[in-house]
């Protein structure tokens, strides 16, 4: 691709040795995400960035279209998301959960919380069963 077709990508910038640069700004400081062999390469990382950021207007490929990522990075800070894609290993940390031995240890994790959950006796979303007594606070009654 040539230069003037980084422009397409936001987050992208053309190095002088061909590779593609990813940057996003956090805070209003620019956060460099790294150096890339493609403009797809970078893109990404801008947008793998974003999402963890949850600016979803300011993607390069819309959100939607991959709604399982949105579910991994929840699993994790922002600053290990940003060190994993920093560091190459987010795209093999995604394919692995992505995998059907990911997804059943998943699900049984989630099916063993429910089975303690029922056996404990806890009830409602949260699992509270007590009564919530409403408090004063400032003289104002809350709750």
């Amino acid at each position: 691709m040539e230069e003037g077709q980084a422009q397409i990508f936001r987050g992208v910038v053309p190095k002088k040795n061909g590779n593609w640069g990813a940057q996003v700004s956090v805070n209003r400081k620019p956060l460099w995400l790294g150096t890339y062999e493609t403009v797809v390469e970078a893109a990404n990382a801008y947008d793998r960035a974003n999402l963890k950021l949850r600016r979803l207007s300011a993607l390069n490929i819309p959100w939607y279209d991959r709604p399982q990522e949105i579910e991994f990075q929840s699993m994790y800070p922002f600053a290990t998301v940003i060190s994993m894609i920093k560091n190459g290993t987010y795209t093999q940390n995604y394919a692995y959960f992505m995998t059907d031995e990911a997804i059943l240890a998943r699900n049984q994790c989630l099916a063993g919380a429910r089975n303690r959950q029922q056996s404990s006796g806890e009830t409602g979303i949260s699992g509270v069963t007590e009564v919530h007594n409403p408090v004063k606070l400032f003289s104002v009654r809350i709750g």
